[in-house]
């Protein structure tokens, strides 16, 4: 291969080397008197030759040659001259030629030489990627196994002879089936198709048999192999042992099993509970509602100065200390299960403040201490049985840490968007390592030796839930033991309603004819008495039955029915005087044990104008029977 890559280099080249042999004759000329008139253009014959190829090789004979003829041979024309030229220009030719030849040849034998390298190479490669391939198949950890598209097992590596315990010599040559339980030939015919279709396998798991006849599960991935010329001749296989997976998964579905029937068999415990709880609160109630009656009753035939008022007040306080803590125990697992639905209005909590004192102050637990309130109309949209229910918690709890004859004052104002309702009080403080618990369940701070004024725990929980469902904060604050506490609620504000309708004054209540339903005789006759105090013609019945039938000679304009009645419940005797038709006037008062937003509802879809939860409280019970 010429030296010179480009023609135009490889024909300057031979011309230049011509000149340059020219110029070197004419010079040399004087030393040797034509004696060796052709010694210097055979250097520049080769030279042409091996830069530039045989084509160059010849320009540069013919230059030399003409030099030779110009100076030479025509100055002193012989024929051992003419013969030196034709022998010359042979020469140069045959030289042209020769280095040509050579330059080729060892082109030729440097691409050999480059190809023999080449495939040196690749065969190294092959070997190399070959001794991989056997270390992976050797050294996997999967079986790896190859099978005719007859079933006949043509290799088998280490690790199949660790999994399914057979040994290279025991299974190659052999059908694959050997390793396959009878229920799963099915499996390797269906494969074998597909292989020799062509068809793509996809992985699958199954099981497989070992040495020792112990089934495993396994993981396979077929794929097929192809001869030299492209068709498929047989099958590859790769199992994986994934007995630890398999194992890993049934215990986690056993621990997920477990875990589903500990939630249910929770689930199940707390609905248990929650009936358990409504169940004793309606058990308390009636009862309850029986010693409030009749509490009442005494109250109002006695006098402040006999020997029976102390015992009243007692029997009075109790009852409500009672009912109270009911609520709260019954409230607190409604509420934390998300179970309470508030029956929102525009109230003033002034109002439900001077309330919520009054109720107090009429029980006589208030008798201790020095109780204020200083409040301004302050209208909020809110629940007015919850409100009184947050503000009745707050007080009783300052009553029961703070000792007798300390005071308590009760704050109602406006700031900006919201109200903020203030309860503080000169008792025992709370302990700054209790602030930060002080509204979880069932904590308490240090109680009075003789716990006169005890309780759940669970009173601030309440209060702190239906502040949240009311869209409100509360926070305690305290300088510490025996330095007091204050209690901040702040509850979104709302515009006052455009007309507030005027309490109806006690001496103008109508005397009404009330139909009372309840199967507790002691609940029934105390209820009947104090409704006769007030001046109304009470009938009572005991049953539905018997109800049903009252009502149809007795006119009544207010009826309460007790909801949990035997047999015709209080709900179907609703449903029956609504639908008789012969009293559409008459307003039907729901009482039951129990509270819950679901018991309201299905109070209301009966056909009642109101649910009352036992022991009702008098003044609204007076209030709607008018």
């Amino acid at each position: 291969m010429p030296l010179l890559g480009s023609r135009f280099a490889r024909f300057a080249a031979a011309v230049g080397a011509t000149v340059v042999a020219l110029v070197l004759y004419l010079l040399l000329k004087p030393l040797w008197r034509d004696q060796y008139p052709l010694i210097t253009y055979y250097p520049a014959i080769i030279l042409s030759a091996w830069l530039g190829g045989f084509w160059p090789g010849l320009v540069a004979t013919v230059l030399t040659s003409l030099a030779y003829l110009w100076f030479t041979v025509r100055p002193d024309p012989t024929v051992g001259n003419a013969i030196s030229l034709v022998l010359f220009v042979g020469i140069g030719l045959f030289i042209s030629w020769l280095v040509d030849a050579l330059q080729l040849a060892e082109t030729r034998m440097r691409m050999q030489a480059r190809g023999l390298q080449d495939q040196s190479l690749v065969r190294a490669r092959e070997s190399e990627a070959q001794a991989r391939l056997a270390a992976i198949v050797t050294f996997s950890e999967d079986a790896i196994i190859s099978k005719t598209l007859d079933g006949i097992v043509t290799s088998w590596n280490s690790a199949a002879t660790k999994i399914f315990g057979y040994l290279p010599e025991e299974m190659i040559g052999r059908s694959i089936t050997t390793i396959i339980p009878v229920d799963r030939l099915n499996e390797e015919t269906t494969v074998l198709s597909a292989i020799r279709r062509g068809d793509a396998i996809e992985h699958f798991e199954t099981i497989r048999r070992r040495k020792d006849g112990t089934l495993i599960p396994v993981s396979l991935t077929v794929s097929p192999i192809r001869g030299q010329s492209g068709e498929i001749v047989g099958a590859s296989k790769i199992a994986r042992d994934i007995t630890a997976r398999v194992q890993g998964d049934e215990e986690r579905a056993l621990l997920l099993s477990n875990e589903h029937a500990a939630r249910r068999q929770a689930e199940l415990a707390n609905q248990a509970k929650d009936e358990f709880l409504a169940m004793l609160g309606h058990e308390l109630r009636n009862p309850l509602g029986a010693i409030s009656n009749a509490t009442l009753i005494l109250e109002h035939l006695g006098s402040r100065d006999d020997a029976t008022a102390a015992a009243r007040d007692v029997i009075a306080r109790q009852t409500v200390n009672l009912a109270r803590l009911m609520d709260d125990l019954l409230d607190a697992g409604r509420i934390l299960g998300g179970k309470i639905t508030l029956q929102r209005q525009s109230i003033d909590l002034s109002q439900v403040g001077g309330r919520a004192l009054a109720t107090l102050r009429s029980a006589g637990q208030l008798a201790d201490h020095r109780v204020d309130l200083e409040a301004v109309p302050a209208w909020i949209d809110a629940d007015p049985t919850r409100i009184e229910q947050i503000i009745t918690n707050l007080v009783t709890n300052s009553l029961k840490y703070t000792p007798a004859g300390g005071s308590i004052r009760i704050n109602v104002v406006p700031e900006g968007p919201m109200v903020v309702l203030r309860v503080e009080d000169s008792g025992l403080g709370i302990e700054p390592t209790l602030m930060p618990r002080i509204f979880d369940p069932f904590v308490q701070g240090q109680v009075p030796a003789d716990r006169s004024k005890g309780g759940l725990g669970i009173g601030l929980t309440v209060v702190k839930q239906l502040v949240d469902l009311h869209g409100g904060s509360i926070e305690a604050q305290s300088a510490g033991r025996d330095r007091g506490t204050t209690f901040t609620v702040r509850l979104p504000s709302a515009p006052a309603p455009a007309f507030v309708p005027a309490r109806q004054d006690d001496n103008h209540r109508k005397s009404r004819r009330i139909l009372i339903v309840e199967d507790n005789d002691d609940a029934r006759e105390m209820l009947r008495s104090l409704l006769e105090l007030w001046h109304h013609t009470v009938r009572a019945a005991a049953d539905g039955p018997s109800a049903l039938e009252m009502a149809r000679e007795f006119p009544a304009d207010v009826a309460l029915v007790d909801v949990g009645l035997p047999g015709l419940d209080g709900y179907e005797v609703a449903r029956r005087l609504r639908a008789s038709g012969a009293n559409p006037h008459l307003k039907l008062i729901a009482l039951s044990g129990y509270g819950s937003p679901q018991d309201m509802q299905r109070s209301r879809a009966a056909g009642f104008d109101t649910h009352m939860v036992k022991p009702v409280d008098p003044s609204r019970l007076m209030e709607l029977c008018q």
